[in-house]
């Protein structure tokens, strides 16, 4: 996965497995052709020499692979070994090799899946991906090296050189750079990420998974969910949610209600709530009810807390905002009107029945 340190994000960049061709594109036609393959192949097999994790190394070996099946293609296709030629040869063979790795992905995919490593799948999905950028743009570029040497390579030596070497040059340049710039801003991203536990029906915590990602799955995962009834002088509390909220968007619930968070247990959970609501992490609290709530759109196990209030100072100094107190039958009477939650409105029937009424006995026992 992307990391914090800037010189792990350089040095874990995929597309650094193509700078031993770019150094190889430098130095073929300054020194023997052999010579420039033997640094090119030399460079690219050193992440191996140093016992470089393979999932880091996949674009090198692939460099690796092209330069030795080159060298001995040479011998029959070249066998002057002039410069141009030979690096054409290369270019040829490094994009087939790509093209090799993308048709293997299936069969490559299966295999890291097995393993279920996440960086080991990272790194394999991010050389797949500069792979095919790759693939692409040095197609391109040996269709337009074909063209203009068949039309005009004959009058323009010089410029067919620079179009052979300096735009592969560019090309390598722009694929490292722009991978670069994807990893901090794939980085940036995951830093501020929201990470949910994927749960069993039984609460035990099987993994996790960024909320961007189970959103976009709707109901595949179970996660976790926090809320609490705020319960005054038999009256709850209720307020819009936030336009925010995937679940009932501006509908009226109660004031808290929170995803725990991955490796949070669920008294932080209630603290981070509270906090956020009424500034306090001190509120009074009692667990009253687990089930898992399920629709189109999420899937979720919902631990439900009740907080009794007892006294008005004491329900003042929450500085509650934006709600207000609803008796029970105004509740009943606007219950199916659309105006509720519909984990209140399910919710709603077990509170009045339990925490309500024990409360309204309380009361006139005063």
């Amino acid at each position: 996965m992307p990391t914090d340190s800037f010189a792990k994000r350089i040095l874990t960049n995929p597309a650094l497995g193509l700078f031993p061709y770019l150094v190889f594109s430098v130095l073929i036609g300054q020194v023997g052709t052999l010579y420039a393959f033997s640094i090119g192949f030399g460079l690219s097999i050193a992440p191996f020499i140093f016992r470089v994790r393979k999932e880091l190394r996949i674009l090198y070996d692939i460099s690796a692979w092209s330069f030795l099946i080159t060298v001995l293609a040479l011998f029959v296709i070249v066998p002057d070994f002039q410069p141009q030629r030979s690096f054409i040869l290369a270019e040829v063979i490094l994009v087939f090799s790509l093209m090799i790795f993308r048709l293997s992905r299936k069969s490559l995919m299966r295999k890291v899946g097995r393993k279920q490593k996440s960086k080991s799948s990272f790194y394999f999905y991010e050389s797949l991906q500069v792979s095919f950028q790759s693939q692409y743009a040095l197609t391109v570029h040996l269709i337009f090296l074909l063209g203009f040497g068949v039309f005009f390579g004959l009058r323009y030596p010089v410029v067919n050189t620079v179009i052979a070497l300096n735009l592969f040059q560019i090309i390598i340049v722009i694929i490292i750079v722009l991978e670069a710039f994807r990893l901090r801003l794939l980085n940036n991203r995951l830093q501020s990420e929201e990470w949910l536990p994927v749960i069993s029906e039984s609460g035990v915590v099987q993994g996790r998974v960024a909320k961007s990602v189970s959103v976009s799955m709707k109901n595949k995962f179970l996660h976790p969910i926090i809320r609490i009834a705020l319960i005054y002088d038999g009256m709850l509390y209720l307020k819009e949610r936030d336009h925010s909220r995937l679940l009932d968007p501006e509908k009226l619930d109660y004031p808290f209600e929170t995803y725990m968070q991955y490796k949070h247990n669920i008294e932080k959970a209630i603290k981070n709530v509270v906090k956020k609501e009424i500034k306090k992490d001190a509120l009074p609290v009692r667990f009253i009810l687990k089930y898992v709530f399920e629709n189109e759109r999420t899937k979720r196990l919902i631990f439900l807390y009740v907080s009794t209030i007892n006294s008005e100072e004491e329900f003042n100094n929450l500085s509650l905002e934006g709600g207000k107190l609803w008796t029970t039958n105004q509740i009943e009477d606007n219950i199916g009107s659309s105006i509720f939650s519909e984990t209140f409105e399910l919710e709603f029937d077990y509170l009045k029945n339990t925490v309500l009424m024990s409360d309204l006995a309380i009361r006139k026992s005063q």
